[in-house]
């Protein structure tokens, strides 16, 4: 039933924007993978319930929801997976953050990733030696479902007001 009401909520806010976005070189897939080859330029990758594989250059951001991002290639800005794992390879080029949330994140080098590296619910490995960089963050997936879960307790308490029961008052006839 969760996973029902994700997906519909992704249709709602991703699909409508998809025909404007389609028009300036910008991907937007529902279940369909986006393959960017060697040599080919495109803005954004925005890809749902699918992956995508960057060989080529993005020059402006990638976005996975439930589905894998690899990166051979370069992306410009920053690169985000939810609900999936992210590969980055000793010669691809990320110029701003990249965020995992619920899975893992591989890189070989630190100069792959310009800006800082997130990852929410799952491990962030490095192939090659240690990574050294303070810019680089874990959340172990026990840690982060705890969090998750208090943050939900603590917002049901604030959203959902408790109910009072009135004691009804009878008078005497």
């Amino acid at each position: 039933m969760l996973t029902r009401a994700i997906r519909i909520l992704s249709l709602v806010l991703l699909l409508p924007p998809a025909a404007h976005a389609q028009s300036r070189s910008n991907r937007v897939y529902f279940g369909q993978d986006i393959f960017v080859a060697s040599g080919q330029q495109v803005h954004n990758a925005t890809c749902v319930f699918c992956s995508v594989q960057v060989e080529g250059d993005l020059t402006g951001r990638a976005i996975v929801l439930f589905g894998n991002l690899n990166i051979t290639g370069r992306v410009e800005h920053n690169a985000a997976v939810i609900g999936g794992n992210a590969v980055i390879d000793s010669q691809a080029r990320i110029g701003g953050d990249a965020i995992v949330l619920g899975g893992n994140a591989v890189y070989e080098v630190d100069e792959s990733i310009t800006g800082s590296a997130y990852v929410l619910g799952g491990h962030l490995s490095k192939t090659r030696g240690h990574a050294r960089s303070r810019r680089r963050l874990s959340v172990n997936p026990i840690l982060f479902s705890s969090l998750t879960l208090l943050v939900i307790l603590l917002l049901s308490v604030l959203f959902f007001p408790r109910v009072r029961r009135r004691t009804a008052i009878t008078q005497p006839s």
